[in-house]
């Protein structure tokens, strides 16, 4: 629980503004700055007085500062810093890759030859599901290589008869460049893997892929 002197010192801190400080390089992780950034974007949003820089926060006491500040937005305003960046997550990474062993399978499917155009019977979590708009197949031998990929229906995630599927908006789209295995094992795309339509239309090779 946040304590009275932590509050207001919080409550101070949103309401007084600093004089400008020179810039200085800093080097901190992804997950760090990430938290900064929420924390900020909150806490200009709750103050009359003046809007949150990154720099702003970087001036205190780093760790302390997120840990204090994060109860305090949970406990005062319920704002969820972690739980947004996790939802900020699921809407970054919004393409998923699963497999296809046997390409009879990927056709009927995936291009519809079998009457529809989606894929069926997904491993997938149901809340990570709603946030996919894009799917990709990687096929196995003699292929070897994700080839295509497409577009989500809008809503196209449903759970029917105990199984989940995508129904897709149209006919699959060529990958500018296929992607191959690479240096991963041949089980690697057994099961979702999360990534970006950009990163899929960049990469030529699984290693180069960001997963998230």
């Amino acid at each position: 629980m946040t304590n009275k002197s932590s509050t207001n010192y919080f409550d101070e801190i949103l309401q007084t503004s600093k004089p400008s400080r020179k810039q200085v390089a800093l080097y901190l992780d992804d997950t760090k700055i990430e938290q900064i950034d929420m924390v900020a974007k909150h806490f200009s949003a709750i103050s009359d007085a003046k809007s949150f820089s990154r720099n702003t926060l970087i001036e205190t006491a780093i760790d302390k500062f997120l840990i204090e500040s994060k109860d305090y937005l949970l406990t005062t305003y319920n704002i969820d810093v972690d739980q947004l960046i996790d939802k900020s997550h699921l809407e970054k990474f919004d393409t998923v890759i699963f497999s296809a062993h046997d390409d009879q399978i990927f056709r009927d499917a995936f291009f519809g030859e079998g009457g529809t155009l989606w894929w069926p019977d997904c491993n997938i979590n149901s809340d990570r599901a709603k946030h996919i708009k894009y799917i990709a197949i990687y096929r196995g031998v003699p292929t070897s290589a994700i080839t295509h990929y497409a577009k989500v229906k809008m809503d196209g995630f449903k759970t029917e008869n105990g199984k989940k599927n995508f129904y897709l908006e149209c006919s699959p789209i060529e990958l500018p460049h296929k992607i191959t295995i690479g240096s991963k094992p041949s089980c690697f795309f057994n099961g979702a893997k999360y990534t970006t339509l950009e990163s899929l239309l960049n990469a030529t090779k699984a290693d180069e892929l960001t997963f998230g």
